[in-house]
This record gives structure tokens, sequence and C-alpha cells, in this order.
């Protein structure tokens, strides 16, 4: 089987919040996140100005169209 690799763009990243939310003492700040849509850079096409969360619980969301 061979492994499919992703170039580090498509990676999806986790937020400051998401990454820090993950470790034991911090499990509180997983809510306060923020990144939870995509924010384009203005008069751009399709760059992005922010990343939304890669966190399983924010991928059910849109992105800013």
């Amino acid at each position: 089987m061979k492994a499919t690799i992703r170039p580090a763009t498509e990676k999806a990243s986790l937020s400051a919040e998401c990454t820090l939310g993950l470790t034991p003492d911090y499990q509180g700040l997983h809510r306060d996140c923020r990144q939870t849509r995509d924010i384009p850079l203005p008069h751009s096409r399709g760059l992005l100005l922010v990343r939304r969360c890669g966190c399983t619980c924010h991928r059910g969301t849109g992105s800013a169209s």
C-alpha cells in the first residue's frame, strides 16, 4: 500500500487554543478557539489570511465566501 503525501499547505493545523487544549491541564481552552472559518485575504483570489482550525469539531463549519 502506497502512502499518500499531502503538501504542507494542505496539512490540517490546529489553533493555539486547540493545540494547548489537548494537554490534560488545559482542556478548557479548546472552547476558546475562534478560528472556526477561513478568512480570505482581501482582494485576493483564494489566498487565506487565516485558515480555520483543523480540529475535528470545527470541520463542519463553513468558510467565509
